[in-house]
């Protein structure tokens, strides 16, 4: 399509090993899938992607990483994998990386960073990404379960300023709702500091928002309940977006 892309990162998310979506973050409103994660995997590469984005639900609740076991046979599909959920300490980090994650997206571990963030840079470089769940306004952690008294403005700068570049940032309003991404959101991120990388996350569900986060510019778009309701058709939007 010219010029910039949108990298497509299909998602899993996962609990009790197998893959669930929720709605607006609430563990209370859960659909299971029936699919084989890693067979659910193993799908979005045959159907061209590059990347897939896994998310620990349980690990997310429960404060620890749940699904590490699963990592090595994501990672043996030849995907590139990021994952996160339960990334609470570096060593969490570290055990990701190590079982298969190219890199590892974290919110409660970096936001309460007391340096701001900068040690944490300096050890892991962009294979740490940081996660801002945006929810009534306020970046939440902890599972969404818990709110800073900060948006995502103040973070992304101060993160930024510590090095890092590439931001997963989910409406958790619209998170598994179908009802659009937050372009409002990530415009107003992207005229603050017009070099982040943004993920956009929550809300998406057809090629008309994909199109729309082309056109604002975001480098990346996570895509879960849209694919497993068929609402989405992922070979047609890779072949739309061919960087995928």
């Amino acid at each position: 399509m010219g010029g910039n892309t949108v990298i497509l990162y299909p998602a899993i998310d996962l609990y009790q090993q197998k893959a669930v979506r929720l709605r607006q973050g609430r563990f209370t409103e859960q659909t299971r899938y029936e699919v084989s994660p890693v067979h659910q995997a193993w799908s979005f590469k045959e159907m061209g992607s590059s990347w897939l984005h896994v998310v620990d639900l349980e690990g997310a609740q429960k404060g620890f990483p749940c699904h590490l076991d699963l990592l090595k046979e994501f990672a043996d599909t030849g995907l590139s994998i990021q994952y996160g959920g339960g990334i609470r300490t570096p060593k969490d980090a570290e055990r990701a990386l190590a079982s298969g994650a190219s890199r590892v997206m974290t919110g409660s571990m970096i936001l309460k960073a007391p340096d701001g963030g900068k040690s944490l840079f300096e050890t892991f470089g962009n294979a740490l990404v940081p996660s801002l769940d945006v929810k009534n306004g306020y970046v939440a952690y902890g599972g969404w379960e818990k709110s800073t008294d900060s948006g995502a403005e103040y973070f992304l700068e101060r993160l930024m300023d510590q090095g890092f570049s590439t931001f997963l940032v989910t409406s958790v309003e619209r998170d598994g709702t179908g009802r659009g991404p937050d372009l409002e959101l990530y415009r107003k991120l992207l005229r603050l500091r017009e070099k982040a990388e943004i993920l956009a996350a929550g809300g998406i569900w057809d090629m008309e928002d994909l199109e729309n986060l082309w056109k604002a510019k975001l480098p990346g778009a996570v895509i879960g309940k849209a694919l497993y309701e068929g609402n989405l058709d992922f070979q047609e939007a890779l072949r739309r977006w061919p960087h995928a």
